[in-house]
């Protein structure tokens, strides 16, 4: 945790010098022995630690994480059943405790331990229960979501990690109100994907009460804490809106004894108070501009209400257009774990399935939008709340729309340049007879000339040459991100192909389909598109229609097929051959044109020249089946080798195209 921490920068620098025994003496001067706070934070925990203890059955392992010089050690060590480690940063610091430790910690060389990183420090070692108490305030804001993983990392399967921190704050200010100063940080916000927060406040005066613990989803879930005894199952579910409006409050308070101090001239921390009170205005400003800029714009560029319409007494009520979906599971699930990429926003809408799945595999957070309708003034809110809220500095807009512009406008009008702002193009000018592609394409490079866009790229090879104010790279889809027991294990013998594609010509649907057909190596077409088979033609009982599955059950149908087909005529670069790639079931596609990578053995066995050859499509098959049958290991650690390498050249190219 410490260890990537610039200790002069962030505050942690005067407790690694600092002497415990020193310490030790001012807060007992300051606040006396058995001070009422001190005394209340050690009942609250042992209250939540017992029955942890209770509810496991056991001895409770429990770290109290920056230990100091000890001053919670002997309360938390004697709770019958815990048995009590601390962890501190620095040596100096935890000699009183390691000098003269409570009796229940011993030996206190096991028990005791200190350094710049606690995993390091900690190593081969787990917990039940993790305690902090009025410690994270000393690290910045933008290290917490990092530091609470590291804990988590820590922690036995269904253990908690337990914060007595500042009270509940919407944003992370600095509060320099206090000596020496420390972060409010807004740990609603900071919460990492995949956990649960249970919250409670007014337990401890001036700090509120975090209970963590990991779900089973990768979703991000709030708790209202009622009862100390059962911390998980009698807690009430919480809106994230709901937590950060009442958060406000304390903001409030925050302002109010920071604008008291800065009344007093003679006081060395005006300065320092000052630029932190600036900075929290402007943001406090710049939020009530966004809001009345989406409000303006959900005004006047929202659909005219339509003349009533009179309906059949019976007719159905057509269904609700769909809300904005942030972080939606379908687009983390399967998404890949970056941290460098943390504070970058994919925005995609919700039923462009191809391109929801090209953004939804990529590293960062995830905004699902509609496509046929421009937002409401309440979705404009709240996707603006989610940029602030989850740190973004880099939004990438995938696919363009009138809803799209619509929300780039307000993110442009409200940030500046702050923010900056790509897009994505997923498509190629085969598909520009078709209008609205060009039109909207055409509106993209003319947003790059005017800078309501900081960057524009194609993950089509060549689209650069369009026009100048694209990124030269082409920008490169990513296959799921999938654990080894995900995979297809072993070589399949089902002999059944996948033709999981819809029937239009740009898929080349037909020639795909007779193309399986004329193998003798298969015996079933799965298919999932509608289509007519003409007279002349029947009698092809192999074909298998399907209803078009989630991607879940697309996932479950893929890996019962020896192969998917995808050799299609217009593409730029098929998800279903990179879902492929991450289930080890090939598929074979046309020529990518991606450079270095199609030189890959892989992409050679792969590719098709002529798609549009029923015969050579099915030399395809045959021979990547062949390969399958024979070496089936061989083929497994080709494609293994080939995702390394295409998902090393994607983040790199990535990260180019954001910093460009």
């Amino acid at each position: 945790m410490y260890k990537n921490l610039d200790t002069t920068a962030d505050g942690l620098q005067p407790w690694k010098v600092m002497r415990g025994a020193d310490l030790r003496a001012s807060t007992l001067a300051s606040e006396g022995p058995g001070t009422l706070l001190y005394e209340r934070q050690a009942r609250l925990l042992s209250t939540l630690l017992g029955a942890e203890q209770r509810r496991l059955g056991r001895t409770l392992d429990l770290l109290d994480f920056g230990c100091g010089f000890g001053r919670l050690a002997a309360p938390l060590a004697a709770i019958p059943g815990v048995r009590y480690h601390g962890f501190d940063l620095s040596e100096a610091m935890t000699e009183p405790l390691r000098s003269a430790p409570p009796e229940q910690v011993a030996p206190v060389a096991e028990r005791v331990l200190h350094g710049d990183s606690p995993r390091v420090a900690l190593a081969g070692r787990a917990f039940d229960c993790i305690v902090s108490v009025s410690v994270l305030g000393y690290s910045p804001s933008a290290r917490i979501p990092e530091l609470l993983e590291e804990l988590g990392a820590l922690l036995r399967p269904g253990g908690l990690l337990v914060l007595l921190e500042n009270t509940l704050v919407p944003v992370s200010v600095w509060d320099a109100t206090a000596r020496p100063g420390r972060w409010l940080h807004a740990f609603a916000s900071l919460l990492p994907d995949g956990w649960d927060l249970h919250h409670a406040t007014g337990m401890v005066q001036g700090q509120d009460l975090y209970v963590l613990a990991r779900n089973e989803g990768h979703a991000r879930r709030y708790f209202q804490l009622v009862d100390l005894e059962d911390p998980r199952d009698a807690s009430r579910p919480l809106a994230f809106r709901a937590l950060h409006e009442a958060a406000l409050t304390r903001l409030q308070e925050w302002a109010e004894q920071a604008s008291e101090l800065l009344a007093r001239p003679e006081d060395a921390r005006v300065a320092e108070l000052s630029r932190r009170l600036s900075e929290e205005t402007e943001r406090f400003a710049r939020r009530q501009r966004l809001h009345a800029l989406a409000d303006d714009l959900a005004r006047f560029r929202g659909p005219r209400a339509p003349p009533p319409e009179v309906k059949p007494p019976d007719a159905p009520s057509a269904p609700p257009a769909p809300a904005i979906e942030a972080d939606a599971p379908l687009d983390t699930r399967w998404s890949h774990e970056v941290p460098r990429f943390a504070g970058v926003l994919h925005v995609f809408h919700q039923d462009w399935h191809g391109i929801r799945a090209a953004a939804g595999y990529l590293p960062g957070r995830k905004l699902a939008i509609p496509s046929e309708r421009t937002l409401t003034r309440q979705e404009l809110r709240d996707a603006l709340d989610s940029v602030d809220a989850w740190l973004c500095h880099t939004v990438i807009v995938h696919g363009f729309s009138a809803t799209a512009r619509q929300l780039v406008e307000v993110l442009r009008k409200g940030h500046g340049t702050s923010l900056r702002l790509l897009a994505l193009w997923h498509g190629s000018t085969a598909q520009f007879p078709n209008t609205l592609e060009l039109d909207l394409f055409a509106q993209l490079v003319e947003l790059r000339r005017k800078g309501g866009l900081d960057g524009l790229a194609s993950v089509k090879p060549g689209l650069h040459l369009l026009a100048a104010e694209l990124f030269p790279r082409t920008v490169l889809n990513l296959p799921p991100r999938l654990s080894d027991r995900e995979r297809v294990q072993g070589a399949s013998v089902s002999r059944a192909a996948l033709i999981p594609t819809p029937n239009d010509w740009r898929k080349n649907f037909y020639t795909n389909l007779f193309a399986g057909l004329a193998s003798d190596r298969l015996d079933t077409l799965h298919v999932t598109a509608t289509y007519r088979m003409p007279e002349a033609l029947r009698g092809h009982k192999r074909i298998l229609g399907v209803p078009r599955p989630e991607r879940a059950a697309l996932f479950d149908l893929a890996r019962r097929c020896d192969l998917i087909l995808n050799a299609s005529l217009s593409e730029c670069q098929p998800m279903t051959a990179l879902e492929g790639l991450a289930l080890r079931v090939p598929c074979v596609t046309g020529e990518l044109g991606l450079g270095a990578l199609d030189a890959h053995p892989y992409q050679r066995l792969a590719q098709v020249v002529h798609v549009d050859s029923v015969e050579r499509v099915r030399d395809a098959i045959d021979r990547m089946l062949e390969r399958r049958e024979r070496a089936p290991a061989e083929l497994t650690e080709m494609m293994a080798d080939y995702e390394r390498a295409l998902v090393t050249e994607a983040l790199r190219v990535l990260e180019e195209f954001i910093q460009s």
